[in-house]
C-alpha cells in the first residue's frame, strides 16, 4: 500500500481546520470545512481503513470534471435555446454564455409592382450556449438536448479525473516552509522577494484547488444550434421610382441635354478649322496639278 493514501484524510482534515488571519483565507477554510463533510471526506476515509491504495474510479474521493461539447440542427433555435436554458435552471444550474446569430447568405431583388421590390435574404439561424449545471444533472441536460435535435453533428463528451492534481497542489501546500537563511550579506529586498513569491505559489494552488472543485461539482455543457436555412421576404420600394422625376421635368431636361450636345458639336468643328483649311488647300492643289498633267500630254500629243 503507497504511504501517501493514509496521509490524504489527515492532511484534508488539518488543512480545514487550519485557521486564518485574513479574510481572504478565512473564506478559503470555511470553503474546505465544508467540503469536508461531503462525500469525498468520508470516502477517502473510508478507502483508507480498507487498505486501498486507489479509490475506485467512480469514488466521490476522485475529483471527476465532467464536460460535453454537441453540435446539431434543431427545427427552430431560438425555441431549443429558451428550452436548454429554462431546463438548465431548473436543474440548479446557470447560463454562463448565450448567443444568437444569423449567417446570412445570397440575397435577391425581384419585381414585384410598379414602385416596389420583393427582396429575399437566406439566412440559417445559430445559437451558441455556454450552461453549467450539477455534475450527477448532466446526463438530463443532455437528454433534453436530443429530445430537441433533429441531427446531431458532433457530440463529445469528456471525463477528466483531476485527483492526483489536487492532492498534488493540497500536499505541496501543507509542506513545512524552507526558512530563509538570513545573514549580513543577505538583501532584504531579495529576501522579501523570495516570501512574497512563496506565499503568491501557495495562493495560486489553494485557487487552483478551488477551480478543481468548482468544475467537479459543476459540469459544463457547450452546444451549437443550427436550423436549415430560411428565407426573409420583405417588400421594399423601388429606389428608382421614387427618385425618377415627373414628364415634363424630364421633357425639359431632355431639350436641354439636346441642345447642349448640339452646342457641343458646333464648338468641336469651330475647334478644328485649321485642318478644314489645310484639307480645301490640298484639294484646290491636287486639282490644278492633275489639270497642268493633262494640258502637258495634251500638247505633246
Amino acid at each position: 500500500m503507497r504511504p501517501y493514501c493514509y496521509l490524504v484524510v489527515p492532511a484534508l482534515t488539518f488543512y480545514a481546520c487550519s485557521a486564518g488571519n485574513t479574510s481572504y483565507e478565512a473564506t478559503l477554510d470555511s470553503a474546505v470545512a465544508k467540503e469536508k463533510n461531503n462525500s469525498y471526506i468520508k470516502a477517502a476515509d473510508a478507502a483508507a481503513q480498507a487498505g486501498e491504495e486507489v479509490p475506485p474510479l467512480n469514488s466521490p474521493a476522485r475529483k471527476h470534471v465532467r464536460t460535453a461539447d454537441v453540435n446539431v440542427r434543431v427545427a427552430n433555435v431560438f425555441s431549443a435555446a429558451t428550452t436548454l436554458e429554462r431546463v438548465t435552471k431548473g436543474l440548479e444550474g446557470y447560463v454562463v454564455e448565450s448567443t444568437l446569430s444569423n449567417e446570412m447568405g445570397t440575397a435577391q431583388d425581384l419585381p414585384y409592382k410598379g414602385d416596389s421590390l420583393k427582396h429575399v435574404q437566406l439566412y440559417t439561424a445559430i445559437a451558441n450556449l455556454t450552461l453549467k449545471v450539477p455534475a450527477v444533472k448532466l446526463d438530463t441536460l443532455v437528454s433534453t438536448l436530443n429530445s430537441v435535435a433533429t441531427f446531431v453533428s458532433t457530440r463529445t463528451l469528456k471525463d477528466d479525473d483531476k485527483t492526483l492534481e489536487y492532492l498534488k497542489n493540497f500536499m505541496k501546500n501543507e509542506e513545512p516552509a524552507t526558512p530563509v537563511a538570513v545573514t549580513k550579506k543577505s538583501d532584504p529586498l531579495q529576501t522579501a522577494t523570495y516570501q512574497d513569491n512563496k506565499k503568491d505559489e501557495v495562493i495560486d494552488r489553494k485557487i487552483a484547488n478551488f477551480a478543481i472543485l468548482d468544475d467537479a461539482n459543476f459540469a459544463t455543457l457547450t452546444v451549437q444550434l443550427s436550423q436549415p436555412q430560411q428565407a426573409d421576404v420583405q417588400i421594399i420600394v423601388n429606389p428608382e421610382s421614387v427618385i425618377r422625376a415627373g414628364f415634363g421635368t424630364e421633357l425639359l431636361t431632355a431639350l436641354y441635354t439636346g441642345t447642349t450636345a448640339l452646342r457641343n458639336v458646333l464648338l468641336f468643328l469651330l475647334q478644328l478649322w485649321p485642318f478644314v483649311l489645310l484639307t480645301i488647300a490640298g484639294v484646290l492643289g491636287y486639282k490644278k496639278m492633275t489639270a497642268r498633267r493633262v494640258a502637258a500630254k495634251s500638247s505633246v500629243e
